[in-house]
């Protein structure tokens, strides 16, 4: 037997021991299952292609040699790429989510980009900047869509095809092994240098606001395709469906392959645009974007307040600074560094 083929069955059989260590015997069966049909339907257009051309043909015991040791080449090949993708976006380059600083010469705002499943270092030091801010007589607005009539709700739900509960981020931080944003973990904190009995201001709609702006929206557009009629979808049933058939071993496969789609995403402002233009109710969507850009911008413009430190979702910053800017064009960029949430 060529050299080639003994390394071939080599690399067969720790890539065997490897399965077997992952998921025991379920994938190695399906493993052995796929080469032998591959190998048969692969042969059958191998010996048909030879006969045609009038060509000697290997029988299928030595044609195997030559079939698993081009699969175990495609597979090294593959394996080796999608290595370098996973580490590079975990580890060499992950994502960032910027703090960024602005100012008019009047008021000054720290602007962090929050996403609703990090790491709890990221949120670890969210919270020490808001302690660190607040020391500097800084006021806390965030972001916090609060549910209100059950009606609103459901309404949404469906707009959104979505059923979307307070155990939704909660679920998804599993099949990442962050942890989800709790709000009240960046309340309250450094109280005393505030005028008031507070310095923590919601600066965002609650469900009922958002089903009324969208209610508004729809009757200019009542051509609009929508959800209604369909059930929403049970996202946390999915993912809890999906995690029970995991064992520890595959979890953590799937947890390190979905950190490094997550880098990419947030990195890519091209593939973040083709997400929101594909979004499938657009009318909802411009009024969870935009509507409320207009409500944090407003009310940044309209506060007492001259120092101002905010939370909120990474696709805001560009639009609410673009709507102070049309308010005052003294608006700055004065700083801006960054956090590595999932690194």
């Amino acid at each position: 037997m060529k050299i080639k083929y003994i390394i071939s069955y080599v690399f067969l059989a720790i890539f065997s021991i490897i399965l077997l260590y992952i998921s025991w015997i379920k994938w190695l069966i399906d493993l052995v299952i796929s080469l032998f049909l591959y190998s048969l339907i692969t042969y059958v257009f191998y010996f048909c292609w030879k006969k045609l051309r009038k060509k000697e043909y290997l029988n299928y015991k030595n044609y195997i040699n030559l079939f698993l040791y081009k699969i175990n080449s495609l597979l090294i090949l593959l394996l080796l790429i999608l290595w370098w993708f996973w580490y590079y976006q975990n580890e060499l380059y992950p994502a960032q989510m910027p703090t960024i600083t602005i100012s008019n010469w009047k008021k000054e705002v720290i602007f962090q980009a929050m996403s609703h499943i990090w790491t709890q270092s990221f949120y670890d030091k969210v919270r020490n900047n808001i302690i660190e801010a607040k020391k500097r007589w800084f006021v806390y607005f965030f972001e916090w869509v609060k549910p209100w009539k059950p009606q609103s709700t459901n309404e949404f739900n469906t707009a959104l095809w979505v059923k979307f509960d307070k155990d939704l981020y909660k679920n998804f931080s599993k099949i990442y092994w962050v942890v989800y944003q709790d709000n009240s973990y960046f309340l309250w904190l450094w109280d005393k240098n505030c005028n008031s009995d507070y310095c923590d201001f919601n600066v965002d709609l609650n469900m009922d606001e958002i089903i009324s702006y969208y209610r508004e929206k729809l009757e200019t557009q009542p051509k609009i395709e929508n959800n209604s009629g369909k059930l929403p979808i049970d996202v946390n049933n999915e993912i809890i469906n999906t995690l029970s058939k995991l064992n520890d071993k595959e979890l953590k496969i799937l947890v390190f392959v979905n950190k490094s789609i997550l880098n990419l995403i947030i990195k890519s402002d091209k593939i973040q645009d083709l997400i929101t233009s594909n979004f499938s109710n657009k009318i909802l969507f411009d009024v969870i974007l935009n509507k409320r850009n207009e409500i944090v911008a407003q009310k940044i413009i309209s506060s007492k307040y001259n120092k101002i430190i905010t939370t909120y979702g990474l696709l805001h910053f560009d639009w609410v600074f673009k709507l102070l800017k049309k308010s005052d064009n003294n608006w700055k960029i004065i700083k801006k560094k960054v956090l590595y949430p999932i690194k």
